[in-house]
């Protein structure tokens, strides 16, 4: 137990350790204070005395909190795919109704413009010719438009990780249906989300 004497020249007390801690909390001891410990005769500074000088050292430093690492938010792979995939197929079937449009059109026999002052042999190797060059060509981008909505179809569902790759290859064929440019951007767009790692590990 011990008294003090406090800045009003008064004694207060006796009281226990805890309470001397906290009056040093308070601000009502400091280290000048003169305090009487039980049993003694002498008065002596707080900072004098063993038990009392240690509440004055400063608690020690604590550890600052650990932070959880910093989480970087991943889109699924289902997410990044379905946007470009959905975009192919769209892409694909309009090449396809353009390309079997194309073949239709060239079975159905028309009559072309005749050049003026042209032999009548020549028109008729023109509509040949027409003829010959339009089934082919429809009948080609026919297939890879195909090709294309069924690997894009399999890409939504994140399956057969080339096939996925092959479909945004052939997208890139220059003008092989009726949205050229537009195919174009979807096979880049195709091959750049493709190309993630965490995309590629998600397709079975």
């Amino acid at each position: 137990m011990y008294k003090i004497i406090g800045a009003d020249g008064r004694d207060y007390g006796p009281v226990s350790l805890e309470q001397m801690r906290q009056w040093l909390a308070d601000h009502r001891v400091n280290a000048q204070t003169r305090v009487l410990a039980s049993g003694a005769t002498d008065w002596k500074n707080f900072a004098d005395i063993p038990e009392l000088a240690a509440l004055l050292q400063p608690p020690p430093p604590t550890a600052p909190p650990t932070l959880p690492a910093a989480s970087h938010f991943v889109v699924p792979a289902a997410d990044q795919v379905r946007v470009p995939a959905i975009f192919m197929i769209v892409l694909s079937a309009l090449d396809i109704v353009s390309s079997g449009f194309g073949i239709l059109l060239s079975l159905v026999p028309m009559n072309l413009p005749r050049f003026p002052h042209q032999d009548p042999d020549f028109n008729r190797v023109m509509e040949k010719l027409n003829f010959a060059f339009s089934i082919p060509t429809n009948a080609v981008g026919l297939v890879i438009a195909g090709l294309c909505l069924y690997g894009s179809i399999q890409m939504l569902r994140l399956r057969t990780y080339g096939l996925a790759m092959a479909t945004a290859i052939l997208m890139l064929i220059p003008c092989h249906g009726c949205c050229c440019c537009l195919n174009l951007v979807a096979g880049i767009w195709a091959l750049v989300v493709l190309s993630r790692a965490e995309v590629k590990a998600a397709f079975h």
